[in-house]
């Protein structure tokens, strides 16, 4: 028989990212998945039909979806996620990183292929849910809208998490990279059964969250949508941040998009009449993960990336001072948020929304917590090589010292210790002796204390930057 008419079959189109082609390959056969997408089959099918069989009629069918869901929940927001903490690490440990970079493979290639592996997996997952869905709908009082937008909004934080997981897997520290996200899976189990198995009626305020029954809803709906968008790009740039060579830049884009985003969106909320407090905690949750980033960056910097900037003269070097990449910088861009989001507030008191205080003090709060670790850093270990992971471990400092003083008092009823920590900026949380007029005093006060230790000591970097520009200003 003739075949040379017929054309040579491949299982992956040639166009599509190597990296992702590897990573298919590998973890559709690897015991993890597999094992993991059979375990959800059998004990979906075992619980449905025992479930179907005891429940009551009128019962049966809310029960057969906080199950659907729950298996769900726990293998898309906790396994699929923990596979990620080794995606890069491997390639670092196994001294790769340099050979990939020989290639087409850019260091954003490279990431962006093993987190869309990883969700292509999870993809299959939820399209072996849906026939659990199918048979659901027979037993009734199925609210179908809301459950399978329920249904993809759990996709989409898992595809976040994964982001999260993928990003740390580059990070040096393996306490960061490993034990952090496994603790969080473990919390987030416990979160997970109390959503699903604690009651009939707490099902039903979940699905409330994603009814859209009115602006406020469909505004936050809108909002949660592209903050998962938005920290799982972040999640991939810092992973891709930590293989890319020196020479890129990706600091700039990454605060001029964030900085776009968190206006765009505050903006819009504040037009639609959004409460105050949605919009404070939407607007934090865009301005953290750039913020962390930003402020943990490595301050060197090469002629490559000051020149674009030199040639728009003294425009383009003050924009500088807030899109160069490392920490100096990321500290003027975070202070820059921290202006922009109090004139968004003062924009909200303009249309008559109401801003409480309460609502000033987590704002001012959120941002002390984040420049306290800085301060620290700079103060007692300037030529700490890990960034990052100091600075999330005197973020964790800070919530530990203060659950042990609040212990501290609950124990003894005669101590009242907490307010002498107000300059923590956890300790808000707990700390009741105060006004709320003194609470948001006080949180200006160490929001201003962190700056300025913070910019005491920025002097030697801004004189690096100075020479960088002038060797690239006489450059022939």
């Amino acid at each position: 028989m003739d075949t040379s008419h017929i054309k040579h079959i491949s299982d992956f189109p040639d166009k599509l990212n190597p990296m992702l082609v590897k990573e298919l390959r590998q973890g559709l056969r690897g015991i993890s998945f597999v094992a993991l997408f059979i375990a959800i089959q059998a004990f979906l099918c075992f619980i449905l039909l025992i479930t179907a069989a005891v429940a009551s009629q009128e019962n049966a069918g809310h029960l057969l979806s906080r199950i659907i869901f729950f298996f769900f929940s726990c293998a898309v927001l906790l396994v699929q996620p923990l596979r990620g903490i080794s995606a890069l690490s491997t390639e670092i440990k196994d001294n790769t990183i340099d050979l990939l970079c020989l290639t087409r493979l850019s260091a954003w290639r490279i990431t962006y292929g093993k987190w869309v592996s990883i969700v292509s997996q999870s993809a299959l997952i939820l399209t072996a849910i849906i026939p659990y869905l199918i048979l659901r709908y027979f037993f009734g009082e199925m609210q179908m809208f809301a459950e399978v937008l329920l249904l993809l909004s759990t996709f989409l934080l898992s595809a976040t998490f994964t982001a999260i997981t993928v990003g740390f897997s580059g990070l040096k520290s393996s306490i960061i990279r490993v034990l952090l996200p496994v603790m969080a899976a473990a919390l987030g189990f416990i979160l997970i059964w109390s959503m699903y198995f604690s009651g009939r009626n707490n099902y039903q305020e979940i699905l409330q969250l994603v009814t859209l029954y009115d602006t406020a809803t469909t505004f936050t709906f809108l909002g949660f949508v592209f903050a998962c968008i938005y920290t799982a790009w972040m999640g991939l740039d810092l992973g891709t941040s930590m293989i890319a060579p020196i020479a890129e830049n990706r600091a700039t884009l990454r605060r001029i998009v964030s900085l776009a985003l968190i206006v765009i969106t505050l903006l819009a909320f504040g037009l639609a009449g959004i409460e105050s407090s949605v919009a404070i905690f939407l607007g934090l949750t865009l301005c953290i993960p750039v913020s962390v980033i930003s402020l943990t960056e490595n301050h060197a910097l090469v002629p490559p990336i000051v020149t674009p900037f030199t040639r728009m003269g003294m425009i383009g070097k003050s924009a500088g001072r807030l899109l160069y990449p490392g920490w100096a910088t990321g500290l003027v861009f975070v202070l820059s948020l921290y202006l922009l989001m109090h004139g968004l507030l003062k924009f909200y008191n303009g249309r008559g929304i109401n801003v409480s205080p309460w609502d000033i003090v987590v704002l001012n709060s959120m941002f002390a917590l984040l420049l306290f670790p800085l301060a620290l850093t700079r103060l007692f270990a300037r030529n700490h090589a890990n960034r990052f992971g100091l600075f999330i471990l005197f973020i964790c400092t800070q919530y530990l010292a203060t659950t042990i003083i609040y212990a501290c008092e609950q124990w003894s009823t005669k101590l009242d210790i907490m307010p002498y920590f107000f300059w923590i900026p956890t300790s808000y949380v707990h700390n009741d002796s105060f006004s709320a007029d003194a609470l948001v005093h006080a949180s200006y006060f160490n929001v201003a204390l962190y700056a300025i230790i913070a910019l005491s000591t920025t002097l030697p970097v801004w004189k690096h930057i100075r020479e960088i520009e002038h060797q690239v200003s006489h450059e022939p």
